[in-house]
């Protein structure tokens, strides 16, 4: 199994302090894949470099997942088709020994 962090910047709505809302929504981006979700950290609400479709602040999450392997196509497609996700980064965790 592969460990993957994924850093998302949401919208600035304060729906997102709920749990379950924040694995709603991770589960719908990695929808169809399996995976994983071992912790998600509600980082808050900060203010962005510049702005985002109008935005000016977001939201951001820190999600640890393991997974077999990850299909980033799927990923990148359900990510610019969420109306909430302004921007991602998925990075892939070195298994230290």
């Amino acid at each position: 199994m592969q460990t993957y962090e994924l850093m998302v910047v949401l919208n600035s709505s304060d729906e997102w302090k709920d749990e379950k809302k924040q694995k709603s929504l991770l589960a719908n981006l990695f929808e169809d894949q399996k995976h994983t979700i071992d912790r998600v950290e509600y980082l808050g609400k900060k203010p962005l470099a510049y702005p985002i479709a109008k935005q000016t602040e977001g939201v951001y999450l820190l999600a640890q997942l393991s997974s077999e392997a990850l299909i980033v196509g799927q990923l990148q497609k359900r990510t610019k088709l969420n109306e909430n996700v302004l921007r991602y980064l998925l990075t892939v965790k070195e298994n230290v020994s």
